[in-house]
């Protein structure tokens, strides 16, 4: 029990929250990475995992980290973060960067070694099976041995001081699938099995003969990865005595069997050696911590919850978390923490948790509490009766090479009818679950190795009296021979359907498994988790199911092959901003716990304050209530430490707190590092108002409409846009997981047209005097460009054409767009001085593309660009490999990686060797030989499938005159004329803009070039200096009108440059939404202050409902943060006689602003409301004694 309450009490580094730092966005430099140590540190962080987002080039649509990864500057900058690390007692965790945003090792290893390029097997044309190369040999073991050196031999060359004592372990995300052939598989298969594999049963046949080859085929994949890479790397952690965590890929994260067997042959057995198994929260930590258990590992890693939201608050982070806890996580990686989020334009995945949010200053309450939960869920042992089986025998045996067969579908249906489904936004609680069952899920080789001791099997530390097999039609001969063992000695094996042994329990459906299924030590009314530690159980009581907490499907999906097709994510997102989710607070809910043959006294453990209370157990039978958040924390055992809580008597007391309510909005968002807006706006950003009203309706600040279009379908509508910020929540950003770091190009998007299909623009431009304008319009489609109705010439086959422009006059544009494709159509376009210095790279195809040129000769870098495999080359000689080792073999992402070139004097030439259907795009304008028409290839390819700034070494001048204020490198110039687009050309006319006046409005700052006036209750107010200052603070919603005298196309919300910003004071507030207060874009946190005379006795405030985090003064004295339901603390020791003064400061999220300020779509309904809600109450209590617990032997 000490070591036990240690633990609680005290937990280590190790157990506290481990972010993935994204070292991603801008240059990352050591003195701004010490100082956001410091701050998670303070926070109660104290371990990261350092990700780079795109390691050695472009990728995601971010542009290049700087330094590159593993390059010599970011070993030293990591050496140096490290000592700062330690001297603060902060843990430092590696990630590999092989699969997921890698940074193409294994094109450059198999560039030098074309021999560790691994093989695929498929059918040919002529009806043959064949084998090609794809990918990496991760079956080679000199080639894995190549790869590891060049990964983890690096980092220890350049890092290994720091092993084992500043940094634990690494992290491994989204490992490639194996090969499907292997250079010595035929001659390793037939020595091993004793026959010659059929390969045609590799496609097909249902009969045993062929069932045979495919499981022994699969069972083969495993063993060669096994042998090649995953046994060497965990023989390299074991020497070094280094945990590696892991996340793989869908669908294996999730467990599921068919998914598994395709990626890595046999998952379970491949991945039994890493020290923290895991998956992010759209996999199963079931499966992961029962791999853990089983092979004596304390650690199951859960990598939570990106695209969740830059809004969740704390309280429904910690109720998402409770079930990962509960089915087995103890290792919480939250996704994420960003070095940089530029501008408050760059992101991936969202949230950040961070220093940012302003909840950040209570972030300790929450850190202590998943700190002491996770170091304790670490200590003991799991303790459940029930082993659901992982059907792999069967899935290898049924599983094609062009997919599952009916067996292994029903195999994998009935596991997953019976395991569940984790997936945080469509969680499903499976039939044991659903029946108060707890179970771990093993695989068959583990099963083999188990022990039958008595009635019970046991694995590991566990024992089991019970082992499901869902549908498994096909058993490995071990794990049959070790089950009819422990059937025959009295355990219980029940068979879904199926039924591969003798003798044992057969039913129909999974759910009739429950009734079958003896109670187990605990019965209880809420989700739990049993755990021992030595004579001492810990259960953990979480109230997320159907009454409580957030309730599922949070997002209904159909499902598919995601892995094959990718994720839906504006799907995704649509779903998330028009529904939300709902969040019920487990307020007033209480557990009903029967116990059987555990210890006779419990104690529930606060882990937020710490506290242990006293439970009354009575034959076993015990009620836990939910008092601190949606996860409670119970202790049995017969040596407990002594009860410290102070427990309260009954409520003798009700009385409302009424008010009169003042409060101060204040902002948090500090922009010193240019994190939250323009690098040259320093400090703290004022409090701001984005969302207005035109007589055409809402609008937002800075766009208006500059254009008429025509959709497909005929109809012409204005097309709003912002000169300085492009498209408002433009959805390009949603396949790169949220905007980055620049201002997309394209500023024109039709959602969805058909191939053939045409759409058009129609606008103004007003054109200067100067001679030699030209009009270069960026598009993935074919266009006519008119002017004044009549067609003139548009010269370029590729993704831009140039059209000449007249000067000194106001024209009428119309660019008529035809698609290629069905899909979105998108576009730009500028009027410009200078093509040359404007271009981007064209993409380019063919199965070979090259440019000759001459140089003086000396080292020089290029981009190179590819969707698709592409081998680079330099003079005939090989250099580089990439676009052939993704994750997902099915879904092909691009790949950007710049070369350094050591040019010779004279010719020189660039080949590019692309693969089927693949298309690449170079960028070196130093050079001079940016890919184009000039280049020899097939054609040029119009389509974009990322903003072209995507694809570029270094910016070029923006299409948009203002978007320079992100990417300052993107400025104009002299190169794109700052014309306006005119939709309807006029004289000078009067556009109004109202929104509501924040609470305690006293000045304004209009930005505008206009002349403008504001009204304000009758009263006009005449900016100076673009300021207005008002006599006393406006009442929240007071109305404000502003008067513009408008001279040109800007109209609507692009009146304004950018948001109006506001001073505020103390003013008089009802308990409303922020939102209904004005303040809907608020950054920061709100001080609501009144007074109030106490009852008599122990006082506890009740807030009623809150969103966001509240803090507690009661006469000037910090009570309490509160950071979840229910929102009470007890205030008597703070009290004074007669009158006492309270103050709530409530702290919000990011989400209002950034779904203002920024392009994200990362901001789920719901997600903006914040504020203290009510209503507030005083509840008077009794005094009462500490409770004590009976002696032992009778009461």
């Amino acid at each position: 029990m000490t070591r036990l309450l240690t633990r609680f009490r005290e937990p280590g580094p190790e157990s506290t929250p481990l972010p993935i730092w994204w070292w991603s966005g801008a240059k990352v430099t050591r003195a701004r990475l010490r100082a956001q140590l410091d701050r998670l540190s303070g926070q109660g962080v104290r371990q990261a995992v350092v990700l780079c987002l795109a390691p050695t080039g472009p990728m995601f649509g971010s542009v290049a980290d700087d330094p590159p990864f593993l390059g010599p500057q970011w070993i030293e900058l990591f050496d140096g973060v490290c000592a700062d690390a330690e001297r603060i007692g902060f843990r430092l965790w590696l990630y590999d960067q092989i699969g997921f945003s890698g940074a193409n090792f294994q094109g450059r290893i198999t560039a030098r070694n074309p021999e560790y390029a691994g093989l695929a097997l498929h059918r040919e044309s002529s009806g043959g099976i064949g084998s090609r190369v794809s990918g990496f040999d991760y079956f080679g073991v000199d080639a894995c041995a190549t790869l590891l050196d060049q990964v983890h031999g690096e980092l220890e060359r350049g890092l290994g001081h720091w092993f084992g004592k500043v940094i634990p372990g690494f992290f491994q995300d989204e490992l490639p699938a194996m090969p499907t052939w292997g250079h010595d598989f035929a001659e390793t298969f037939a020595s091993h099995y004793g026959y010659e594999l059929a390969l045609p049963a590799l496609f097909g046949g249902d009969d045993a003969e062929s069932a045979r080859h495919r499981r022994d085929y699969h069972e083969h994949r495993a063993r060669l990865a096994r042998r090649a890479f995953f046994d060497p790397l965990d023989r390299w952690f074991a020497e070094r005595e280094l945990i590696c965590g892991f996340d793989q890929p869908s669908p294996a994260r999730e467990g599921d069997p068919v998914g598994g067997v395709q990626l890595y042959g046999d998952y379970l057995g491949t991945h039994s050696g890493f020290g923290a198994p895991g998956s992010d929260h759209w996999g199963d930590p079931k499966v992961h911590s029962s791999l853990a258990h089983a092979n004596g590992h304390p650690r199951t890693w859960i990598e939570a919850f990106h695209s969740s939201g830059w809004g969740g608050t704390l309280e429904e982070t910690y109720d998402w978390l409770a079930p990962f806890l509960r089915r087995g996580a103890n290792l919480y990686d939250p996704h994420a923490v960003y070095y940089s989020t530029v501008g408050g334009w760059w992101e991936w995945a969202p949230p950040s948790t961070c220093w940012r949010q302003p909840y950040w200053p209570a972030y300790h309450q929450f850190s202590t509490a998943v700190s002491r939960l996770c170091s304790v869920l670490t200590t003991g042992t799991h303790v459940c009766d029930v082993v659901l089986l992982s059907p792999t025998t069967t899935t290898q045996a049924y599983l094609t090479l062009d997919g599952p067969l009916p067996p292994a579908e029903r195999a994998a249906a009935c596991y997953h009818r019976l395991n569940g489904a984790s997936v945080w936004f469509a969680e499903e609680r499976g039939v044991l679950e659903a029946a108060g069952i707890d179970h771990d899920t093993l695989d068959e080789q583990t099963i083999a190795g188990g022990e039958v001791v008595g009635d019970r099997l046991r694995v590991g530390d566990e024992t089991y009296r019970t082992v499901v097999l869902p549908e498994a039609e096909l058993l490995h001969p071990a794990a049959a021979a070790k089950l009819t063992e422990f059937a025959g000695a009295g355990g219980q094996v029940i068979c879904v359907g199926a039924a591969p042994l003798p003798d044992v329990t057969v039913v129909e459906r999974p759910e009739d498994v429950p009734a079958l299924i003896p109670d187990g030590r605990v019965r209880a009314d809420a989700p739990f988790l049993l755990r021992r530690d030595g004579d001492s159980f810990v259960l953990l009581l979480t109230a997320h199911d159907e009454q409580t907490g957030t309730l599922a499907p949070i997002v209904d999906l159909e499902r598919e092959n995601w892995a094959e097709t990718g994720f839906p994510w504006e799907e995704y997102w649509q779903r998330l901003r028009e529904d939300g989710y709902r969040f019920v607070p487990p307020i007033g809910r209480v557990a009903r716990v029967r116990t059987t043959d555990l210890p006779g006294r419990a104690q529930q453990w606060n882990p937020r304050t710490g506290e242990r209370r006293e439970l009354e157990v009575r034959d076993g039978v015990f009620e836990v209530p939910f008092d601190d958040g949606p996860i409670s924390l119970v202790v049995l055992g017969e040596d407990l430490p002594p009860a410290d809580a102070r427990l309260l008597g009954r409520e003798v007391e009700s009385l409302p707190v009424t008010g009169p309510w003042l409060a101060l909005a204040e902002s948090t968002l500090d922009n010193s590092e240019g994190d939250l807006a323009g690098a040259d706006r320093d400090g703290v950003l004022p409090i701001e108002v984005w969302r207005l009203t035109h007589e055409s309706g809402p609008v937002i600040a800075g766009f208006g409409p500059f254009a008429e279009v025509r959709d497909a379908d005929g109809t012409w509508r204005q097309a709003e846009w912002s000169l300085s910020r492009g498209i408002h929540k433009d959805p390009v950003h949603n396949e790169t997981l949220g905007p980055k770091g620049y201002v997309a190009e394209e500023f024109l998007d039709w959602r969805h047209v058909p191939e053939g299909g045409s759409v058009a623009l129609r606008t103004h431009l007003a054109l200067p005097s100067s001679a030699g304008l030209q009009l270069v319009i960026g598009s993935g489609a074919a266009r006519r460009v008119l002017l004044d109705g009549a067609e003139v010439p548009s010269t370029g086959e590729g993704y831009h054409s140039v059209s000449p422009l007249p000067s000194d006059r106001t024209v009428c544009l119309e660019i008529e767009f035809t698609a290629s494709e069905d899909g979105p159509v998108r576009a730009s376009f500028a009027v410009v001085t200078d093509f040359e210095r404007y271009r981007r790279p064209e993409w380019m195809v063919g199965a070979e593309v090259s440019r000759t040129f001459r140089h003086a000769g000396g080292m020089a870098v290029v981009q190179v660009a590819s969707e698709g495999a592409c081998r680079v080359l330099l003079n005939g000689t090989e250099i580089g490999r990439q676009g052939d080792f993704n994750p997902y073999p099915g879904h092909r992402e691009i790949r950007v990686h710049p070369y350094e070139l050591a040019l010779r004097p004279g010719e020189n030439t660039v080949t590019l060797l692309l693969g089927p259907g693949a298309a690449a795009a170079v960028d070196a304008p130093e050079l001079g030989i940016t890919s184009g028409p000039e280049w020899t290839c097939d054609g040029l390819r119009r389509k974009h499938p990322r903003d072209p700034r995507f694809l570029c070494l270094r910016p070029r001048p923006h299409p948009l005159p203002g978007a320079w204020w992100l990417e300052p490198e993107a400025e104009p110039g002299d190169v794109v004329v700052p014309v306006v687009p005119d939709l309807a050309p006029s004289g000078e006319r009067v556009e109004s803009l109202e929104f509501p006046a924040p609470l305690g409005t006293v000045s304004l700052r209009i930005p505008s070039e206009l002349e403008v006036v504001a009204v304000i209750a009758g009263t006009e107010y005449k900016p100076v200096d673009g300021r207005v200052g008002l006599p006393a603070p406006l009442a929240a919603g007071t109305p404000v009108r502003l008067d513009f005298r408008a001279v040109d196309g800007r109209r609507g919300g692009a009146l304004l440059e950018s948001a109006i910003e506001v001073e505020v004071a103390e003013a008089p507030v009802e308990l409303r939404a922020w939102e209904e207060l004005g303040l809907r874009a608020l950054g920061g946190r709100m001080r609501y202050r009144t007074t109030f005379t106490a009852p008599a006795g122990r006082v506890v405030l009740d807030l009623g409902e809150v969103r966001g985090t509240a803090d507690v003064l009661v006469n000037g004295q910090l009570v309490d943060q509160l950071v979840w339901a229910p929102w009470r603390a007890e205030i008597t020791d703070a009290l004074r006689d007669g009158e006492n003064e309270l103050e709530i400061v409530v702290r919000g999220t990011l989400a209002g602003y950034l779904d203002d300020a920024s392009p994200t779509t990362a901001v789920a309904a719901g997600q903006v409301r914040t504020g203290l809600f009510g209503p507030v109450r005083l509840r008077g209590h009794a005094n009462r004694a500490w409770w004590r617990p009976p002696r032992r032997g009778g009461p």
